[in-house]
């Protein structure tokens, strides 16, 4: 019994087929300007992966939401084909 359920896992194993990668955007799409308290200053937070992400995790109503200015360009027809972003 315990050869057989080896081979079946063997065989299921081998058989399997290969995780295919995904396209995804970088998690850090969207950057913010978070203030640094009483002391003034701020400083370029790029942690969300859509603008309301962005939006939610802003401190205050004074900081911005805008598109990582480092965001490689060469990928840019991802944002074309993907306007919700």
């Amino acid at each position: 019994m315990k050869k057989t359920i080896l081979a079946c896992l063997l065989a299921s194993a081998f058989f399997a087929g290969g995780a295919e990668a995904q396209k995804n955007p970088p998690y850090d799409l969207w950057c913010r300007d978070a203030q640094l308290g009483r002391a003034g200053g701020s400083v370029m937070v790029c942690r969300a992966y859509t603008y309301e992400q962005c939006m939610a995790s802003r401190n205050s109503h004074i900081e911005t939401c805008y598109l990582n200015p480092l965001y490689d360009k060469r990928n840019a027809g991802w944002r074309k084909n993907h306007p919700n972003y």
